[in-house]
């Protein structure tokens, strides 16, 4: 029986291979595509095409990773995230008028991420793929009101990352990652699809991830572990 509980805890540990929380710094901007011509209505002339100035904003999550290989893992978070961006809102195409303001919004975010591994003997490299599902907790939006707070209640979108983990003889692990996440879905579409608009964030993180013991052997008597 005490062999089979062994066994059993020895499976749990090779498939959960961490769990952490992160920090981050963000910086994310807005891009606005307008495919109508400027006429002398000036009904269709704003947004005008653009790309906003980068909104600097912050992040935290808590992370899980599981599968029982060394090179392949999945990735799994929780994420709370500032996203925006920072507009020179042109109110007049004719008279050139503009007015200053910051588009801000707010999401809880369910990530998952493939994490390719390369271990060392101090760092572990990885290369993180997936993708982000987003729920807009709140927004504010002086800036193109009527397009920028129209953007998706739910958003999904790519994400690319690359990552340093220190590797130490405790259980407990710092990492740092960078992350690229473009939309490909737009944020904003008119019906007739010549309005819309994107977001692209980047994301620099600092964390920490608490690494279990994995079982070498299974003996009644004395099994031994290795840290991760």
């Amino acid at each position: 029986m005490f062999c089979f509980l062994c066994l059993s805890c020895g499976m749990h540990a090779q498939f959960v291979r961490g769990v952490g929380i992160f920090g981050s710094g963000t910086t994310s901007r807005h891009s606005y595509t307008n495919k109508y011509e400027v006429d002398s209505t000036n009904i269709h002339a704003i947004p005008e095409n653009h790309k906003a100035a980068e909104r600097i904003s912050w992040g935290a999550g808590v992370v899980v990773e599981m599968l029982p290989f060394h090179f392949l893992r999945w990735r799994t978070e929780l994420e709370y995230i500032n996203k925006g961006s920072k507009e020179n809102e042109l109110l007049n195409p004719f008279t050139d008028e503009h007015q200053k303001g910051t588009n801000k919004y707010s999401y809880l975010g369910w990530n998952n991420f493939a994490s390719f591994r390369l271990e060392g003997s101090r760092l572990a490299k990885y290369i993180l793929l997936g993708f982000r599902t987003e729920y807009n907790l709140r927004k504010s939006t002086p800036a193109y009101a009527y397009v920028a707070g129209n953007f998706r209640k739910i958003a999904l979108s790519p994400d690319a990352g690359i990552g340093l983990e220190a590797i130490t003889l405790g259980r407990l692990r710092f990492y740092t990652e960078l992350h690229y996440n473009p939309d490909v879905f737009k944020q904003y579409k008119k019906d007739d699809d010549k309005v819309w608009a994107k977001n692209r964030t980047w994301e620099l993180r600092i964390g920490l991830m608490l690494r279990p013991k994995r079982m070498l052997d299974i003996d009644c008597n004395a099994p031994r572990y290795i840290e991760y």
